[in-house]
Formats: structure tokens, C-alpha cells, sequence
């Protein structure tokens, strides 16, 4: 007997490499992770197909469990979703997980907070080039990390995106959490918040970097932080290929669980 078609909503972890994806956000004349999905997603459904996200990444950004959801009319289980939609999608985005979802769960609405990492090296390789950032000379760890918890609170980060951002958005950012730890050779930048501005995370990796080669002291960190705006850090914006969005959260105990300390080594 053939289950009876019916609007349903999945939860999708996607994982993507955005080398070559102008972001998450559907636009006209390029190709977008949003887009390709929703393509994927109507194929698979044989219908309208609706995908949202739990943010929107810049182009170039990569990810390593973003969430999503899916809206369609179908009789499709979860399993099926998946692996449809991995068979339809392109070698750069895949469906880690699929599973139904509530009507009401919405990807970006209940997100309470979202990781990013930004990954440094200091050693140049060919086949990386896509996912780190390098930085040719020596890198301070321990006056990154300094400059780190800097970032942490609730504080306006008007330096760290473009003028034409506030007039939309608050400047307000609850950072819940910061660290730099070394992970295969690497320096890796985490950090923790409610959600994050146009760049904002880009430009906190640029500013790091400055501070690693004595661009910029620990002292101007926290300037641009206390004297909001005062500093446009445009120059400082990290390039997008080391950037990574690491998981959204939806509750306070898988945040609470996640930012315990202890669960990485952090300088």
C-alpha cells in the first residue's frame, strides 16, 4: 500500500565545500548551496521543493554540519531524502543527516547559537589551499588567544562589518565563547555566539592574524571593541577559504555540553 503524500518537514545536517558557491543564500545568475538543494530537492520530490537554512555563509565559506530544513509534499521517509538528495547533489555538498521534523521546527528561527572555526597555518601546502589560511612567518598563539577572549560578552561589533550592515541589524553580538587550539599542524580559531554579522567572523580571524605577527597589539583588540565603530577593519577581513561553519545548536543543553571546558585544547 502506497503511504499517502502529505506536507512534511525533514532536518537536514548538510556538510559543503563553498569553494565554488557564491553562499548559502539563493541569487539570480549563480550558483548558490541554497539553490543547488532547492533544484535537487524539486527533482527528488517531483514538486516544489522549500529549503531554509540556519544562517547565511559568505562566498567561499565551507561547512562542516550546517543545519537546514526541508518542506515538501511527498510520501518519502528520511532515509530515502537522503539518500536521494546525495544522489542528486553534487560532489561538494552532501546530507550527513536527514530526519522528519516537526511542522513547526524552523532551521533559522529556532537556532539559539552557532560555531565557527577558522583554520591558520603556517606551513604552505597545494592540496590545503582551499581550507586554511596561510599565514608565511611565525604565528604568537599565546597573544591570539590573549586577543581572543576579547571577543567573548555581549559587545557592538560595529568595527567588525560594513557601515551598510547597521542600518538594518543591530550591532549587538552575545559571544558565548571563544578559543585557539592546534589541531593537525594547525592554529584553529573557535567561536561561539548568538548569531553573527556580515563578516564579523572573518574580520575577528583578521584581526587574530594581525595580532599572531605583531600587526596589531592586544590593547587596539580591545579599542576596536570598547570604542565600537571608531575603527572600520576592512583591511583586516580574513580570506573566506578558512572559514568553517561548524554546527548550529537548538537547546541549551547541546550548547551547555559543547562549550564545557576541557573539551578541546585550547592556548
Amino acid at each position: 500500500m502506497t503511504e499517502e503524500k502529505t506536507k512534511r518537514r525533514y532536518k537536514l545536517i548538510l556538510e559543503f565545500d563553498g569553494s565554488r558557491y557564491s553562499g548559502w543564500q539563493s541569487q539570480k545568475d549563480a550558483d548558490t548551496i541554497q539553490g543547488t538543494l532547492q533544484q535537487a530537492a524539486g527533482e527528488l520530490v517531483q514538486g516544489r521543493a522549500k529549503i531554509q537554512g540556519c544562517g547565511r555563509t559568505d562566498r567561499g565559506v565551507h561547512a562542516m554540519a550546517y543545519t537546514a530544513h526541508l518542506e515538501a509534499t511527498t510520501s518519502m521517509a528520511a532515509p530515502k531524502i537522503m539518500a536521494g538528495l546525495n544522489k542528486l547533489l553534487p560532489k561538494d555538498i552532501a546530507v550527513l543527516e536527514a530526519k522528519k521534523a516537526g511542522p513547526r521546527f524552523h532551521a533559522r528561527h529556532n537556532c539559539v547559537a552557532r560555531s565557527y572555526i577558522y583554520r591558520f597555518s603556517s606551513q604552505k601546502s597545494v592540496f590545503d589551499r582551499k581550507y586554511v589560511w596561510y599565514k608565511q612567518g611565525h604565528l604568537d598563539a599565546t597573544a591570539m588567544a590573549a586577543a581572543a577572549t576579547l571577543f567573548a560578552g555581549m559587545h557592538d561589533f560595529s568595527s567588525f562589518t560594513d557601515p551598510k550592515i547597521l542600518a538594518k541589524k543591530s550591532p549587538l553580538v552575545q559571544v558565548i565563547k571563544t578559543e585557539l587550539f592546534s589541531e593537525d599542524g594547525l592554529l584553529v580559531f573557535r567561536i561561539v555566539g548568538s548569531h553573527f554579522l556580515w563578516k564579523m567572523v572573518r574580520r575577528c580571524a583578521g584581526v587574530l592574524a594581525a595580532v599572531g605577527q605583531g600587526e596589531l597589539t592586544v590593547g587596539e583588540v580591545e579599542m576596536f571593541i570598547t570604542n565600537p565603530g571608531l575603527t572600520q577593519l576592512k583591511k583586516y577581513t580574513a580570506p573566506a577559504q578558512g572559514l568553517f561553519f561548524e554546527r548550529a545548536f537548538y537547546n541549551d543543553e547541546e550548547l551547555q555540553d559543547f562549550i564545557t571546558p576541557g573539551k578541546h585544547h585550547a592556548y
